[in-house]
């Protein structure tokens, strides 16, 4: 996706910053019907897949979001809606003359003003059930000191709905699945959906395994076991010893168009660190300022950002993946490695998407970093400090680098071109729309062995 840097041609830029789609999308049609540049046309087939993907992201009308909100908290009203739109507490575009708001625009609201949670008239108890085995978790860990392993067995699935004789004959599907290496071992197949399929290698960056079936409304799944180890780690900051950085290229460098060292990111990352060499304080000083300042927020889709890093630094807010991009770019900007690591927050009551970081410091190797879950934990100290060094074993890990291919690859655009945290699908002859399938994450067994 390196032709993200690419500029829009100013004419579309200026239908977009009015909200005028369809003269936008007319434009990018007739500018790809003259002779470009390579990447100016992959940038230009994009933007009119982002337009697209856009319009399916901001799905309710005003008064619809209006509804919804209502519907979830008690005594609302329409003057509280119009001033926490004019607050800028609700997500919403203006696309060709109308008012769309975004399809988690609700849970937004209640991450920037948490006063309201108090008014749902439904409490997550789901939520509240992770974040006590969580913390119990974490204050074992801290006492003890003694990492714990634990077997999960998991299933992934996609349910697709493509009707038969659609474009197509046949529909492709790759499901994560559990990646050895790092704190996960053992992982097993326990069953799959279909008989036939290939998995990707234990060492594949984004570990899936790929299955086939004829077009209509098809379930893919995998059960799959592996086993898990929390991290303890204890260092000695002034025992740390220069990185080879030839060695470590890949891990210092950029890599468009999400880690960048842009000026702004520099200036960041020098702000932060000020006159610190030790590049353990320095990767401290950036999960702390990450912590403190940017706000959890969902995202809409990857796809659609220009620049996630760069996104969370000027917006201020962010989510798990937008968090550890940031840590990310501003570490290597510092000449330390990083590293990207995801899957799911993996727990006896349920899994959904999560990402956190690493970071390499000799001689102690790669450390772990999680400024989501220590962000969200920032009024109790020692949580707070337990995800810069320390991790849980509420995961499941497929996936150790972002931005890297699947296995096989893909023909059509991926529904997030970076990262496989729930799965991808497409027929032979077209890509699937997000309407026509939904993902399952699923925790079926959880032990300490």
């Amino acid at each position: 996706m390196e032709f993200l840097s690419v500029p829009l041609p100013e004419k579309i830029v200026s239908y977009e910053s009015e909200g005028a789609f369809e003269k936008a999308t007319r434009e990018i049609d007739f500018q790809l019907s003259l002779s470009l540049p390579s990447m100016l046309r992959e940038r230009l087939l994009w933007e009119r897949e982002r337009l697209r993907r856009i319009r399916d992201n901001y799905i309710f009308t005003v008064d619809r979001a209006f509804e919804i909100l209502d519907s979830e908290l008690s005594d609302f009203t329409r003057g509280e809606f119009d001033e926490l739109k004019k607050g800028g507490y609700l997500d919403f575009m203006v696309i060709d003359g109308e008012e769309f708001y975004e399809k988690r625009f609700d849970k937004n609201m209640l991450f920037a003003r948490n006063e309201y949670e108090k008014r749902l008239k439904e409490k997550d108890t789901d939520r509240d059930k992770k974040k006590e085995l969580l913390q119990t978790q974490i204050d074992r860990l801290i006492s003890e000191r003694v990492p714990a392993t634990f077997r999960i067995r998991a299933r992934s699935s996609i349910n697709a709905r493509v009707p038969v004789g659609d474009k197509g004959e046949y529909l492709k599907c790759w499901l994560p699945i559990a990646r050895p290496g790092d704190q996960v071992a053992n992982v097993k197949i326990l069953g799959t959906s279909q008989k036939k399929y290939f998995l990707a290698p234990s060492d594949a960056p984004q570990r899936t395994i790929y299955m086939e079936a004829p077009v209509g409304e098809v379930n893919f799944s995998v059960e799959f076991e592996y086993e898990i180890s929390e991290i303890s780690t204890s260092i000695d900051p002034f025992s740390i010893r220069p990185v080879d950085s030839a060695r470590f290229h890949n891990y210092l460098c950029e890599q468009a168009p999400h880690i960048l060292f842009t000026p702004f990111l520099k200036n960041l990352a020098s702000e932060i660190a000020g006159n610190e060499r030790n590049p353990y304080y320095i990767a401290k000083s950036f999960y702390d300022w990450i912590c403190d300042n940017i706000r959890y927020s969902f995202m809409s889709e990857y796809a659609l950002y220009g620049n996630l890093s760069e996104f969370a630094a000027s917006n201020m807010r962010g989510d798990c993946g937008l968090k550890a991009l940031l840590f990310m770019t501003l570490c290597r900007i510092k000449g330390i490695p990083s590293r990207w690591q995801s899957g799911w927050y993996a727990t006896p009551v349920g899994a959904s998407p999560h990402d956190w970081a690493f970071f390499w410091i000799e001689p102690y190797g790669w450390v772990p970093v999680d400024g989501s879950f220590g962000g969200a934990r920032k009024d109790i100290p020692a949580y707070r400090e337990f995800y810069f060094g320390n991790l849980d074993a509420y995961r499941m890990v497929a996936n150790s680098a972002f931005m890297a291919p699947l296995t096989p690859p893909k023909r059509f655009y991926r529904f997030d071109p970076y990262d496989n945290q729930t799965g991808e699908i497409e027929t032979n002859l077209r890509p699937i729309r997000s309407g026509e399938k939904e993902h399952a994450l699923e925790i079926l067994d959880f032990e300490r062995i």
